[in-house]
């Protein structure tokens, strides 16, 4: 990890990420950011912006599909799904956020006022 200084303070740079923002920590705008495969909470930061590790590690379904569908499986079976409901609807929610980045159809993109 690369360190930077900002007013005699020592702050870990994170490493770049795809571009992704999505949903995951629970705002009706985009409130994650991908920062090396790993999801940050945007909304998680001190007051010059810089975010706080979040702690658990979500993955980027961007860069890391196959562990964002074991993350978002583990998620699904902790809330009582069975196992084949829970692989079903992992997979649907990460191709799906995939399909939408692909083709420009975002949610906030999408939405009408």
């Amino acid at each position: 990890m690369s360190y930077s200084e900002k007013d005699g303070q020592v702050i870990p740079e994170l490493p770049v990420g795809c571009g992704y923002q999505g949903y995951e920590f629970g705002a009706s705008y985009p409130d994650s950011i991908c920062c090396g495969g790993k999801l940050y909470d945007a909304d998680n930061c001190d007051n010059a912006g810089n975010l706080y590790d979040p702690g658990e590690d979500v993955p980027c379904p961007m860069c890391r599909h196959e562990d964002a569908v074991k993350y978002w499986y583990e998620r699904n079976r902790l809330s009582g799904a069975k196992v084949r409901d829970a692989m079903k609807a992992a997979v649907f929610l990460v191709d799906d956020i995939r399909r939408n980045r692909k083709n420009g159809t975002e949610p906030w993109k999408t939405r009408t006022a």
